[in-house]
């Protein structure tokens, strides 16, 4: 009986971690304001644009709070924002949205080349909860921003704890599956290994040659 109720707990007990996996997701929120450019053609802004947006890639969309959804909620509070990167600005769109961290920055070109196109400006993660903002200053060219958007993302979003993405149910059903699968064969080898020690004692002598 021992034998059989080990791999019965197993399961139960993948169970219930699965269960946590799927159930225990963050509330964190986070909040992106949006970037401000000067000195671009539109078509390098609308880029830029869309290089800084692709940082918060793999959030789980129940913790993300888009730049259009903090326009609707705190316009005014925005404008603020891009006037003076203060903590009571950022702190304002996080009151305001209720996120716990708020995203925003500011970009322009300052190559004196018209052939070539510099960014230079500030990104900034600001922590509601600690009260701080950490600034991350940028100074590349704009072939190389691809990159610098990389690190971005790694040092500012990627190290917020749990926003990655959490498992979906399906993903979670699959690995259930395959726990359940693995636990009953550790069953049947259980019961078969049972099976074969009582077939030899029947409780009657053993038979002897003559």
């Amino acid at each position: 009986m021992k034998i059989i109720i080990k791999p019965l707990a197993i399961i139960l007990t993948s169970t219930l971690l699965l269960g946590q996996i799927k159930t225990g997701q963050s509330t964190t929120k986070i909040a992106y304001a949006g970037i401000q450019i000067d000195n671009v053609e539109p078509w390098v802004k609308e880029e830029l644009i869309k290089k800084m947006g692709s940082i918060f890639e793999g959030i789980n969309p129940d913790q993300f709070i888009s730049t259009q959804t903090v326009q609707n909620s705190a316009q005014s509070e925005l404008n603020q924002l891009f006037m003076e990167f203060s903590d009571s600005s950022f702190q304002k769109i996080a009151d305001k949205t209720g996120a716990k961290y708020v995203f925003a920055g500011k970009f322009k070109n300052v190559s004196p080349d018209d052939r070539r196109i510099m960014i230079q400006g500030e990104f900034y993660r600001y922590n509601a909860e600690l009260k701080s903002k950490f600034r991350y200053e940028v100074l590349k060219y704009y072939e190389r921003m691809n990159d610098e958007a990389t690190v971005i993302k790694k040092q500012l979003v990627d190290s917020i704890p749990a926003t990655a993405s959490p498992a979906t149910f399906k993903q979670v059903s699959i690995l259930f599956g395959l726990i359940l699968v693995v636990g009953l064969l550790f069953m049947s080898m259980a019961g078969t290994s049972v099976w074969g020690e009582g077939s030899g004692d029947s409780g009657l002598p053993s038979p002897t040659e003559n």
